[in-house]
């Protein structure tokens, strides 16, 4: 009696555990998929998704985005995910070709600058020796695409987020927007 009564309750517990990955597994698959490029879009991006998805970010520390070029498993990333997020094409100038090459609608490709107008970009110059480098030396933009750099822009920048993620996951919505305010 002793053995069918332990057998029952492992098959209960075994019936239980099985039931609860199923459970963890659909809020898992319920969550979007969403990948960025660089640390400001990474921020804003998580900031409006919440807890309603996995963020990942493509260029770690230290890495410069002006210089970046994806990796084929970089692109492969883009390709699995849900949602990719970037800045600008003045920006991740390899974002075009990463767009031409991805063959079926996932995933939903947001442009963090939307239709914003930029500003007109640097010239490139050489620096004189024993003049100070900024940082962003060595490279030139047609358009700035820094616009995370100005608070009032950077508003706007959250906003595209929030509307592109809204048109394609409708039903997360009203989270995005409550997060992103």
């Amino acid at each position: 009696m002793k053995k069918k009564f332990l057998l029952m309750i492992s098959l209960v517990g075994l019936v239980f555990s099985w039931q609860l990955m199923q459970i963890k597994q659909v809020m898992a698959d319920s969550k979007v998929k969403v990948v960025t490029t660089f640390y400001p879009v990474y921020e804003f991006t998580k900031g409006v998704v919440g807890k309603d998805g996995n963020v990942s970010m493509l260029i770690k520390a230290g890495i410069e985005p002006h210089d970046y070029e994806p990796s084929t498993k970089d692109v492969e990333k883009i390709q699995d995910a849900d949602a990719f997020v970037y800045m600008d094409d003045n920006m991740e100038t390899w974002a075009k070709d990463v767009k031409k090459s991805i063959k079926n609608d996932k995933p939903a490709i947001v442009k963090a600058t939307g239709n914003m107008l930029l500003q007109a970009g640097t010239e490139e110059h050489e620096h004189e020796e024993g003049e100070e480098k900024s940082g962003h030396e060595g490279h030139h933009h047609e358009f700035d695409p820094h616009v995370w750099l100005s608070p009032y822009r950077a508003i706007s920048v959250v906003e595209n987020i929030r509307d592109g993620l809204s048109k394609a996951y409708p039903d997360k919505a009203s989270t995005f927007k409550s997060n992103a305010a």
